[in-house]
């Protein structure tokens, strides 16, 4: 297991097709823990620790495929060749997230304030905007796309 070549993908290795549903994900990987867990091989070092490694992989594809956000940015890495799941994509995917009105947010706490903001820009509800952005701001100090949009929003509340 150790070498990369034999690595099979997370679907290969729980024995189920890429389509599978989430309670066909849990039994496969029930089936494959019956079979391979450590506890299995206790009198056995070379088999104890060779399934150790499989177990743990086989644990890490039953994470990733039964999260669906996981499971996506698995399956694009999957396309690309990358049998393994990588938290430096899922990090790459969150970074390139933009909720409506196309700011570009690292916080999840920022991304709700902000959607909320621009709900309410919409509906030119400037006072609740104002207020939703600064929560945001407070979440990304430093976006200036942030501080431009209560730039913007502040003007709204100007001109009015």
């Amino acid at each position: 297991m150790s070498d990369a070549g034999a690595v099979p993908d997370y679907y290969q290795l729980l024995g189920i097709i890429r389509t599978a549903n989430t309670d066909q994900i849990r039994s496969a990987f029930h089936r494959f823990a019956r079979e391979h867990h450590p506890d299995n091989f206790v009198g056995s070092p070379e088999e104890s620790e060779r399934h150790t490694e499989l177990y743990q992989h086989g644990s890490e594809a039953y994470r990733v495929l039964s999260d669906p956000v996981k499971r996506k940015i698995y399956d694009e890495g999957l396309s690309q060749g990358a049998v393994r799941y990588s938290e430096d994509r899922a990090k790459e995917t969150r970074r390139t997230m933009r909720p409506p009105g196309g700011v570009s947010l690292r916080s999840s706490k920022a991304r709700v304030f902000f959607t909320r903001a621009h709900k309410a820009m919409k509906s030119e509800d400037w006072a609740q905007a104002k207020l939703n952005l600064r929560m945001a701001l407070q979440n990304e100090p430093d976006n200036e796309a942030l501080k431009a949009k209560l730039e913007e929003v502040l003007q709204r509340m100007k001109s009015r």
